[in-house]
């Protein structure tokens, strides 16, 4: 009986054994293949042709992926289409060149539009559609991860604002509105997965970019009262409108582009309960699954707030008035480590890096910048802790701020 007993011992033994050996390497090759990535992206935003020329040295700088911007443009609600000549040259040089390090690449998208582009018009849509599948198959062509969708108006009339809908629709209601751009937002999604399956869009802000609506409850009538009335009131109507459509193997990523501007640690834990829970109120519960499923958070850095990387007497209105003006240059420096550290911490897989006047490609770095940004991303990575506290002096800084400023 006894020598039974052992037996069924030895096997269990065995069975575990086995199943530890067979289980670690699958959580290792696991890890490899999900780690944290940080992405650049600025007004140096390099072209197709200067990557192909560049490649190398921009390989040397610490980011795992680059926002490129294509030769053809940038807007693609537009009332006449890019010729498709005008893709050629970019899909050749993207398709040439052959990155070790920077393999999380995306071409940015804007949503500006011409001033009487109409989302009711369907030669208009034709004509954006025609833009998007062509921005989607240059991203195919260069082996790039997806688009990088910046829905920030930069033209005169937003598409996301009810109140900027065009004279021959005074008569729609902002329901009508909704609707509408509900359609065009499956119509914009299943576009990009026709041409790219598998497509990842990177917002730089999808629902975190209404954040100022769950500050307090709100009913379902006072919630779209509010939208009606907000400058991204349709942008969750095209959200839900990609989600209607989103194939299980497509990504949607939130960029929170509010993230240049935490300045303590509990932010950026807490922007992950207000993309994933907060948000939902305006998900459709029919996509509510998708939604949870295939939302990312993504955490966003930028340098020249960070570092109050503004020149002296300079017209941005932070210059002088933003908290780390008020910090030391050394602790700026420490201030952007953190940054990145938590950024890198808290973000699903992309942390993207934002800066204006600097040029990663072009040599024009602050001083200490890039070895900051190493240090907090290699402390992140090889999840070591921080070793400092930046907090006490962040604090000193906000003091002084209030006392001469309202946008710390």
């Amino acid at each position: 009986m006894q020598m039974k007993i052992d037996r069924k011992l030895f096997w269990v033994w065995m069975l575990l054994t086995l199943s530890i050996v067979i289980y670690l390497p699958t959580i290792a090759i696991s890890t490899q293949l999900t780690p944290k990535k940080l992405i650049e992206y600025g007004w140096g935003a390099p072209t197709p042709n200067f990557v192909r020329q560049h490649l190398k040295e921009m390989e040397q700088r610490p980011f795992d992926g680059v926002i490129l911007k294509l030769n053809a443009g940038k807007e693609v609600f537009k009332k006449t289409a890019y010729p498709d000549a005008a893709f050629k040259q970019d899909r050749r040089d993207l398709a040439a060149i052959r990155p070790s390090r920077l393999t999380d690449n995306f071409v940015v998208m804007w949503s500006g539009m011409d001033d009487d582009w109409d989302w009711f018009n369907d030669i208009d849509w034709g004509a954006a559609e025609q833009n998007i599948q062509n921005f989607a198959k240059t991203a195919k062509a260069g082996r790039l991860r997806g688009i990088a969708f910046d829905s920030e108006p930069y033209t005169k009339k937003s598409p996301w604002q009810y109140q900027d809908r065009p004279t021959q629709h005074r008569d729609k209601t902002f329901a009508a509105y909704q609707r509408q751009v509900r359609k065009r937002g499956a119509q914009f999604m299943t576009t990009l997965q026709t041409a790219q399956p598998g497509t990842q869009v990177l917002t730089l802000a999808l629902l975190s970019w209404l954040k100022d609506l769950w500050a307090k409850p709100l009913t379902p009538a006072q919630v779209q009262e509010q939208l009606a009335a907000h400058k991204y009131g349709l942008w969750p109507a095209f959200i839900n409108g990609m989600l209607d459509v989103a194939k299980s193997n497509s990504v949607i990523i939130d960029g929170n582009e509010w993230a240049y501007y935490f300045y303590r640690v509990n932010f950026f834990d807490e922007s992950r309960d207000l993309v994933f829970n907060k948000a939902r109120l305006l998900v459709d519960p029919k996509n509510d699954r998708k939604y949870a499923k295939q939302v990312k958070l993504a955490q966003a850095v930028y340098l020249d707030l960070t570092l109050h990387h503004f020149p002296t007497g300079s017209k941005d209105f932070r210059y002088g008035k933003a908290m780390p003006y008020f910090l030391s240059p050394d602790d700026r420096l420490r201030f952007l480590e953190n940054n990145v550290y938590h950024a890198l911490r808290t973000t699903d897989r992309y942390a993207w890096f934002y800066s204006e006047g600097t040029d990663w490609w072009l040599n024009k770095i602050p001083n200490g910048a890039e070895a900051a940004i190493r240090r907090g991303k290699t402390k992140q990575l090889s999840r070591k802790p921080l070793g400092f506290d930046i907090y006490p002096e962040v604090e000193k800084a906000l003091q002084q701020c209030y006392a001469v400023s309202n946008i710390c």
